[in-house]
């Protein structure tokens, strides 16, 4: 059973709602945002969504816009995404949702991506 869906499955059993949380990683800088999500994993974040900056996310709004220009001026990217991933399942058991546009998926590579997030 995935992570996802067991975390609901407990929340119903227990009569709560789910706290989903979402932080662009990389804003400001990628040390920050480690220090940002352990604070919110430590403190009862059901499901953390993890925001992949890119250049031009028309969909999204501007909060989200500059902390994701804020992110792209400091440099992080996808594979540094994937790495921090890795080690926060290291100490946390909370499911992790990649919250991205196709692009740097696409760019990245559907295969590497998949192979790369599983750790």
């Amino acid at each position: 059973m995935n992570r996802i869906i067991k975390t609901f499955q407990t929340l119903r059993t227990q009569g709560r709602k789910a706290l989903i949380g979402y932080l662009t990683v990389g804003d400001p800088d990628l040390k920050t945002s480690e220090r940002n999500i352990r604070a919110a994993l430590v403190n009862g974040l059901d499901i953390l969504e993890l925001g992949v900056p890119f250049s031009d996310p028309t969909a999204d709004g501007p909060a989200i816009q500059a902390a994701g220009q804020r992110a792209l001026v400091s440099g992080v990217n996808l594979k540094q995404i994937l790495a921090l991933a890795a080690r926060l399942r290291r100490s946390f058991k909370t499911p992790m949702i990649l919250f991205s546009y196709a692009n740097p998926l696409f760019r990245y590579g559907y295969d590497a991506l998949c192979r790369d997030a599983a750790r």
